[in-house]
């Protein structure tokens, strides 16, 4: 699986272009704006990363799976000419410890439709994620994908393979 900067892409980036983030609060209006030029030259140069990567395994046969933030606020979702395969609204239903919609792209396969519901008995809301007061949705605890998630989401979705004492429902 490949991961790109979702920091750049997702619907927050979007409200700190508006300067409706709290990150820009105590800045003076020049400093936010150096720091949106700075931040648009990273999400242009991320974006065009991501773009090289899909070609170059969509023209040479690479197999790939890549993950990001799902929103349709999301730049990716808006902008990218490449469409998501996959979208997983409530990953908690997996067994992830957030809810966090996650759009999926498949390049050279196509995903299997399983479906292992597994609700986490301890699901977290963003805030209450470790880092969340002065990282909030970029937390390292929210960036990370529970054991049981990507154990379901690699049977359910890669292998196709139904998991013993799970129960299998339809979409």
């Amino acid at each position: 699986m490949a991961f790109f900067p979702c920091i750049y892409f997702c619907e927050g980036n979007t409200r700190m272009f508006r300067f409706e983030d709290k990150s820009h609060e105590k800045q003076t209006h020049r400093e936010a704006v150096d720091s949106m030029i700075e931040r648009s030259q990273n999400r242009q140069y991320f974006f065009e990363l991501v773009l090289k990567l899909f070609c170059v395994c969509d023209t040479n046969g690479i197999l790939l799976i890549n993950e990001n933030p799902y929103s349709t606020i999301h730049y990716l979702y808006q902008y990218f000419p490449y469409r998501a395969a996959l979208i997983d609204k409530d990953r908690s239903l997996r067994g992830d410890f957030f809810v966090k919609p996650t759009q999926y792209w498949f390049i050279n396969c196509e995903p299997t439709h399983l479906s292992t519901m597994k609700k986490n008995k301890n699901t977290k809301t963003i805030w209450s994620a470790k880092g969340s007061g002065k990282s909030g949705l970029c937390s390292e605890e929210r960036s990370m994908i529970s054991p049981d998630y990507a154990r379901n989401f690699i049977c359910d979705f890669i292998l196709g393979k139904p998991q013993k004492h799970t129960q299998l429902t339809l979409f």
